[in-house]
């Protein structure tokens, strides 16, 4: 009868498995996390320009109301950083006419939507912020004759 020497032989290969599996799904997540935080880094700093955006695009229409010489664009395109944002502005005189309400909309794709799940049709989802204020045109008596 031979008994053995080494009644543990073999668990340190076990344990180092175990070790790496933990350690690998460790890993997994802090790739996943990782991924998640540029994903929403890329999408606020593309919201930010898209609010930078309709803050010109309202600026100008309250200008253009108070008796700026230049134009405000009816529609314009721009890129910023490799995205395409399209804006939109416009004004309605209400009332008697004094009363301008302005309405600024920004729109711009971004590929993948987070609330939606993983876009995996190839194509882009689209996003927008509307901006809607009133301004009053200034008397006459204001700007002097």
């Amino acid at each position: 009868m031979k008994v053995a020497q080494h009644p543990q032989h073999g668990m340190a290969l076990i344990e180092a498995l175990i070790a790496s599996a933990v350690l690998g799904i460790g890993l997994l997540g802090a790739t996943q996390l990782t991924l998640k935080t540029l994903q929403l880094s890329r999408e606020s700093r593309q919201h930010a320009a898209a609010q930078r955006l309709a803050q010109e695009g309202l600026d100008c229409l309250v200008a253009s109301i108070r008796g700026s010489p230049i134009p405000c664009p009816a529609e314009e395109t721009v890129q910023i950083q490799g995205v395409r944002y399209s804006r939109q502005t416009g004004s309605t005189p209400r009332g008697n006419g004094h009363i301008q309400d302005l309405q600024v909309r920004v729109t711009w794709a971004s590929s993948g939507n987070p609330s939606k799940g993983p876009d995996t049709s190839g194509t882009s989802s689209e996003n927008r912020i509307e901006w809607h204020s009133s301004v009053a045109a200034v008397p006459s008596w204001v700007s002097g004759p």
